[in-house]
């Protein structure tokens, strides 16, 4: 049989099977050994080995793509959580994260969350630096339920994986979207200024009108792996109409002269921050490859 992995917690695994059963199952002992992991959101085949529930994972299909940090394979869209307010929103952070979900080809939307707490102003200064870079963007409040209709109606019919700082409320957008759903949800630590990891694991949660979400566990630290630095350009949607121009075919848009991207930059036609942020990605790529090469 054929199933999906909704969830795995010490070596056992739940999965789903096309009849809608559930079924507890271990892997094989030759995935260990092979030094493959069943993630949540893979596709797998699966054998039962008695009239319960209980079977064996056989196989994992083939991934569409895979992720570490969550933890989950074949998402078809990145939905990133960042704060209007509190904890201060790692912008850095999110860059990294919609370039790896460039870099998998996979659709990204950019939610603001606690637009309550927030002034109107800091809003609309986050939502339209990422609107300018071509991303969907929705602005919401899990405690008055502003934009929940539209954060509800990017996630209808696709696999989504939330992710983003701790603290930022993904759990408690979640809950406002489907209360059953009941995730567990905390504060944030007045001495460390670091949120609670609330998710222990990632999960994969059907949503009533279709379309399927991992709640994933809060993180603070990203690596973007390795992307050739002449690559990473071309993962910024708003450097596209700009890539041509200029006079260096193999320009990193940093300090090479007759840049267009910096042009438009200048020109106020891309974000200020997120070209600095550009340049910070940039020159971390440039120094792993340094270490690595020399």
């Amino acid at each position: 049989m054929q199933g999906v992995i909704l969830k795995g917690i010490g070596g056992f695994y739940t999965v789903e099977t096309e009849d809608g059963r559930l079924h507890t199952c271990r892997a094989r002992g030759r995935f260990r050994r092979e030094g493959v992991r069943p993630l949540t959101g893979d596709r797998v085949d699966i054998t039962t080995e008695t009239d319960t529930a209980e079977g064996r994972i056989e196989a994992i299909l083939p991934r569409d793509n895979e992720w570490k940090r969550p933890p989950a394979a074949n998402l078809e869209q990145l939905v990133i959580v960042i704060s209007a307010y509190w904890p201060k929103p790692d912008l850095l952070m999110c860059d990294n994260l919609l370039i790896e979900a460039g870099k998998r080809n996979v659709a990204a939307v950019v939610c603001v969350n606690k637009c309550d707490l927030a002034r109107p102003e800091d809003v609309r200064a986050l939502a339209d630096e990422y609107a300018a870079c071509g991303h969907s963007v929705v602005c919401t409040s899990a405690k008055t339920g502003e934009g929940l209709e539209a954060l509800q109606s990017e996630l209808t019919g696709v696999v989504s994986g939330f992710a983003g700082q701790s603290g930022v409320g993904k759990s408690s957008l979640l809950n406002a979207l489907v209360p059953a759903f009941d995730l567990e949800t905390g504060g944030r630590a007045a001495r460390t200024d670091r949120g609670k990891h609330t998710t222990r694991h990632a999960e994969l949660l059907r949503l009533p009108g279709g379309g399927r979400v991992v709640d994933t566990p809060g993180f603070s630290l990203l690596s973007i792996g390795d992307i050739p630095p002449g690559d990473l350009g071309g993962l910024y949607l708003e450097f596209a109409p700009y890539l041509s121009g200029c006079k260096h075919r193999a320009c990193l848009h940093r300090s090479e002269p007759a840049c267009a991207v910096k042009a438009a930059v200048d020109g106020g036609k891309i974000s200020k921050g997120r070209y600095e942020r550009y340049v910070i990605i940039l020159d971390t790529l440039l120094e792993s490859r340094r270490k690595r090469y020399d």
